[in-house]
């Protein structure tokens, strides 16, 4: 979980405890915080060698990433809810990627003349709630045609003044040997860490929707 710093709309470390669920911010302010602190934004996400390219480049492509592990493009895609629509622009973001030569690739950015002309750029969609056929349509692609797609909930909640943003991942599902997301935030809601002391940090996501 990160603390969004009002002041300066970048995400840091929170303190634990005291807890309250807030209004999940719009596209537009997930986006921007998201751009502002990718460092910090793409550790939560469990990809520390994802690294910014750009945003903006052209439809479908609000943000163009580059793992530097895998060596892939990735394209991500924010929204305040993630629909057919919204997978179907970042499919034709990957597209349009995966269609541009060497030359094409390093006219955007330098860091993409390691990245295979012709390869399917991963995706990554992040936003406040999915639509269950859409994360059935990524789970067709997924297993079906081998299209590497992640999906993550963003939540915000409130300790005092301060939000704080929390990373859930929706798809693919949580290995069951991993602690229970619901357990996580109660204790982050309550203060008290899974050993059972205060803790001044946390990494936690929060409760999956109700079915």
């Amino acid at each position: 979980m990160l603390r969004i710093d009002e002041t300066s709309k970048t995400l840091v470390a929170p303190p634990a405890g005291g807890l309250v669920t807030e209004v999940s911010p719009d596209r537009d302010e997930l986006l921007a915080l998201v751009c502002s602190s990718w460092e910090a934004f793409a550790g939560e996400l469990g990809q520390p060698s994802l690294r910014f390219v750009v945003q903006g480049q052209a439809p479908g492509l609000e943000v163009l990433a580059f793992d530097e592990q895998a060596g892939r493009a990735v394209v991500v895609g924010v929204s305040s809810e993630v629909g057919d629509d919204q997978l179907s622009g970042a499919l034709s973001g990957a597209a349009s990627v995966a269609a541009k030569d060497a030359a094409q690739l390093e006219a955007i950015h330098e860091s993409l003349t390691a990245a295979v002309p012709g390869d399917s750029p991963q995706i990554v969609l992040l936003a406040s709630a999915f639509d269950a056929r859409t994360l059935a349509t990524v789970d067709w692609l997924s297993r079906r045609h081998g299209l590497e797609i992640s999906c993550y909930v963003l939540s915000v909640f409130r300790f005092g003044n301060e939000r704080l943003l929390s990373i859930r991942r929706e798809y693919p599902a949580r290995d069951a040997a991993h602690a229970d997301p619901a357990a996580e935030v109660q204790r982050l809601l309550t203060g008290v860490a899974s050993n059972g002391h205060d803790e001044s940090n946390g990494h936690s996501t929060p409760p999956p929707p109700t079915v």
